[in-house]
């Protein structure tokens, strides 16, 4: 919304540098997007507005958000007041999505010359950069821009029979304003109409056979609230936004509709060629519903953090409207009753916690973190999720999010033939877009789908995960009565990764690979570790398996295969099959792709068990012992096992010779062995003794044989 601060200036007392100003915007919540301080008018701001805070559309309402902070009054502009009696036209109600609807005549004076609206009046459609058209089309416009309420008017004698507030039938057209012809309308769209055409879309815009002209000499004016639902609808279906629009489907204040006709009434009056004809015909059965709120001093204070004396928080809530009465307790509670203009935002006491923060402004609060409650360690499955996440973060893939549906042409996409495990899918009835009209039940298609997506704008380089399910039909063969009992289908919780390319982003030393099923299967190693899972992939054995995956002969023959965990299978990888991505437009990849059950990942930890070391270090010992032929030196060794003590861990042989016709001929082999402690350290002279009675073990079994230390 464009504004100039002349204008604004009129609602509310403002500070005199722009400068400051322009802080104030800041301060209350008010998003400057463009600040011109040479632009006429005294300068002025374009805003970037609240979608809840209809009433910000307009000057009075900014002046009011202002006004609260600043503790001034607001001065809205001179409104004619109207008496409410018999309408100057008949009103036909036929619908609830009327609010409030009020028609009032004026007609022109005819020795009165035409004149334009007041120049002070004229600088509010300057402002928001809008060119005159005529005092009764400018006059509605300036009456939304300065109190937010849209107004319309008619060429009266254009109009026949009664005004009608109803929704639109099937197939009827209506000719919108500034459009080169009529329009078919949605059945169910709220228009004014009369006996023979329509003559607005309610909320929206008037339309061409009941416009004023040069020629009017009797006008309509209308002022309403509609429904916000109605209006939006109506704007999205026929592509058309207004700024009675963006006002109204953000919730109109409906106890201003006699006060925007008023000021209409005002500014045509002044230029001396229109004046009122009667009484205001006033239709629409809304109540004020008074909705009050109720809190108490201890829970604002302790909500915003601050203290506040009683008579503080009316004063300040009454700056932005509403009505509190204190309630003399203890506890010095409030009721707080909520103006028309912001019964659409203001429904909790906690919007109330926010006008009084509003009020002191954001930066006089003291920073401080809020008291919570100790929450929850997180879960096992928590953990191993985050791990997973930390694992392929760090080695390049982004996480993505895919849709619970696809189109039936993923099934041709993927070359799915009917008896295919991936053909039967759970359908949706009387889908509005076709693109969802299947729940997967695979996610090879959307990967291939993003990789194509990618590779269009030119990123070959593409590593891809996501945390996803896939919906599976009933069995055929369950039986009936328990199929009435069960869900409409099964879900599997599954991971995928996707690589295309290299195996990593390029760096300015290049030393990436091309990301293949190699590359997969390092990826679910690490997996694997981090996890301290069993993860193991391997190819399809002959003969099937205990429960092939869908999806594996959609990859290549031989550079694929199945994952399994506790001997079952639990995933599938490897790259995808060529037809298969060329059914996907994929001209320049060879992507690789990997699917695990989530179950699998979330398995209970196997680690290898830990030993601690002992506290003395290991005594390591050598022996040679020369061997005739027939023993060997094995034998040997193992006699050291049989007769050695408890802190014998192990024998080895570690060299073999033979002195060929030197000394007595016999081969020799040398043995070494650790003998561990516990406890207190064993003497030189009892490791030695413990040699001696294991050589004596040696020679007593094998001495007949000529078996000799040396």
């Amino acid at each position: 919304m464009k504004i100039a601060l002349s204008v604004l200036r009129r609602f509310v007392d403002l500070p005199e540098p722009f400068p400051e100003v322009r802080r104030w915007m800041d301060r209350v919540g008010l998003e400057v997007k463009r600040a011109t301080p040479d632009a006429p008018h005294g300068g002025g701001f374009t805003l970037e507005l609240l979608a809840n805070r209809g009433d910000h559309h307009c000057y009075d309402g900014l002046a009011r958000e202002l006004a609260g902070r600043l503790a001034r009054p607001v001065c809205g502009p001179e409104v004619a007041s109207l008496g409410v009696g018999d309408s100057p036209h008949p009103i036909a109600l036929q619908t609830e999505l009327v609010l409030r609807y009020s028609l009032t005549a004026l007609v022109r004076v005819p020795s009165a010359p035409v004149a334009p609206l007041a120049a002070e009046a004229l600088a509010v459609l300057e402002a928001s950069e809008l060119s005159p058209v005529s005092p009764p089309v400018d006059a509605t416009n300036v009456a939304n821009l300065e109190l937010g309420q849209p107004t319309h008017a008619f060429d009266a004698d254009t109009i026949v029979g009664p005004v009608t507030l109803r929704t639109s039938r099937a197939g009827e057209r209506a000719w919108p304003l500034f459009q080169p012809a009529p329009v078919e309308l949605p059945a169910g769209t709220l228009v004014v109409a009369d006996d023979a055409k329509i003559l607005a879309i309610a909320g929206v815009i008037g339309c061409e056979e009941s416009k004023t002209t040069d020629a009017t000499t009797r006008i309509l004016l209308e002022s309403a609230t509609f429904d916000p639902v109605a209006v939006r609808k109506a704007a999205r279906a026929l592509g058309l936004s207004t700024d009675a629009s963006a006002r109204f489907e953000r919730g109109a204040d409906p106890e201003r509709v006699l006060v925007g006709a008023g000021r209409v009434v005002t500014l045509l009056e002044a230029t001396g060629a229109w004046q009122r004809a009667g009484t205001s015909g006033l239709a629409g059965s809304w109540v004020d519903p008074g909705r009050t709120l109720s809190f108490t001093l201890a829970q604002a204070e302790r909500a915003l953090g601050r203290r506040f004396e009683p008579a503080e928080v009316s004063e300040r809530l009454e700056r932005y409207g509403f009505r509190v009465r204190a309630v003399s307790s203890g506890e010095h509670g409030f009721h707080v009753v909520v103006p028309s203009h912001r019964l659409w935002d203001v429904e909790f006491p906690a919007d109330l916690y926010e006008e009084l923060a509003k009020s002191v402004g954001y930066e006089n609060f003291v920073p401080a973190l809020p008291a919570i409650e100790m929450g929850a360690l997180p879960s096992p499955g928590e953990v191993a999720r985050r791990t997973v996440d930390d694992v392929l973060v760090g080695l390049g893939f982004y996480e993505i999010f895919t849709d619970g549906f696809y189109g039936r042409q993923a099934r041709e996409a993927l070359g799915l033939t009917p008896g295919h495990p991936l053909w039967d899918h759970v359908e949706t009835t009387n889908a509005l877009d076709r693109a969802y009209s299947l729940l997967k039940n695979n996610t090879l298609h959307q990967a291939l789908e993003a990789v194509a997506t990618n590779e269009r704008r030119k990123l070959r380089t593409v590593s891809l995960y996501e945390w996803t399910r896939t919906f599976h039909p009933l069995p055929a063969s369950l039986p009936a009565v328990a199929r009435r009992d069960a869900p409409p289908c099964t879900e599997r919780k599954v991971l995928w990764l996707l690589t295309a390319g290299a195996d990593r982003a390029k760096a300015w030393q290049d030393t990436s690979r091309p990301a293949d099923a190699t590359h997969l299967r390092g990826v679910l190693r690490e997996l694997s570790v981090a996890l301290g899972v069993d993860l193991e992939p391997g190819p399809l054995p002959d003969g099937g398996d205990d429960a092939p995956h869908g999806a594996l002969d959609l990859l290549h023959p031989g550079r694929s295969g199945v994952i399994r965990s506790a001997g079952r299978c639990v995933g599938v990888y490897g790259e995808v099959h060529p037809a298969v991505v060329r059914n996907h437009r994929i001209k320049h990849a060879a992507p690789c792709w990997l699917e695990l059950e989530v179950e699998a990942l979330l398995a209970e930890p196997v680690r290898p068990a830990f030993t601690e070391p002992p506290a003395n270090q290991p005594v390591t010992r050598a022996l040679a012992f020369a061997l005739p032929a027939g023993v060997e030196a094995g034998s040997v060794g193992a006699v050291l096992h049989a007769y050695g003590p408890d802190s014998l861990s192990h024998v080895r042989v570690v060299d073999w010779f033979d002195l060929g016709s030197g000394a007595d001929g016999k081969p020799s082999a040398a043995v070494t062995f650790e003998l561990e402690f516990e406890g207190e350290p064993r003497s030189a002279d009892e490791t030695n003794q413990l040699l001696r009675d294991l050589v004596a073990e040696v020679l007593r079994e094998f001495g007949p044989q000529g078996v000799t230390q040396r």
